[in-house]
């Protein structure tokens, strides 16, 4: 049981790291949003849509928000 639970940690460990990783690779750009006095980091998608990631206060979750 501990080594399942090892591994499992390991998995999760790895695939965290990977899915940062692509988006650094893919999504990351050296651009900044402001909205009033909060600054936000720019992301862009493969078609090369620009996007921010805000908090949904609501649901407690985040969102992408495309801007022009």
């Amino acid at each position: 049981m501990k080594n399942l639970v090892l591994i499992f940690m390991g998995v999760l460990v790895m695939s965290c790291s990977s899915v940062e990783q692509r988006i650094k690779e893919y999504s990351y750009t050296n651009e900044w949003y402001y909205m009033g006095t909060e600054r936000y980091q720019v992301y862009k998608t493969k078609s090369g849509e620009r996007y921010i990631i805000v908090l949904n206060k609501k649901e407690t979750d985040f969102r992408r928000k495309y801007i022009n």
